[in-house]
């Protein structure tokens, strides 16, 4: 394979449910009275829906191909090409959410992380001494990649 596309969100069962049950209480708590235009007042409200529009748009999108790999990170204008040839090593491996302090655009003991939920990820190693970890949801479709432009030497699998 020497072309994969992904995108990742931090939309999952539990940023769902947590959503709607701080949003279900608090408009609850205001249509019980009877009392909608408080609701319509209520600042917090506003706020909490506007954390959770924002959380929800947010996408890490990847692209894997002959020049290199590719990093979207809607909505924020974060673009960025990491080239093969620029690599010393790249593999799949296992991280925690403590290496980096949670999942979004990371800095952490082991150089920069760019996830947005899981704990699998491309370790990149540059020439430079550089250091970055991309999440991804595909390591099959990762590996058959990293496969394909890369030689044995310079990957390797701990996932």
């Amino acid at each position: 394979m020497n072309y994969f596309e992904e995108s990742q969100s931090f939309i999952s069962k539990w940023t769902i449910a947590t959503a709607v049950l701080l949003l279900g209480f608090l408009s609850y708590r205001f249509l019980e009275g009877g009392n909608l235009s408080l609701l319509v007042e209520n600042i917090g409200f506003w706020i909490m829906l506007l954390i959770f529009i924002a959380l929800f748009s947010i996408r890490l999108k990847t692209t894997y191909d002959a020049e290199g790999i590719h990093i979207h990170f809607i909505p924020f204008v974060f673009n960025r090409v990491y080239k093969w040839e620029e690599m010393d090593e790249a593999y799949l491996r296992k991280y925690s959410l403590m290496d980096y302090g949670g999942w979004g655009y990371r800095f952490g003991s082991d150089g920069l992380a760019i996830t947005t939920s899981g704990n699998k990820g491309l370790q990149l190693k540059f020439k430079t001494g550089k250091k970055v970890l991309i999440g991804t949801q595909d390591t099959d479709a990762v590996q058959r990649v990293l496969d394909y432009y890369l030689s044995q030497e310079r990957r390797k699998s701990d996932v």
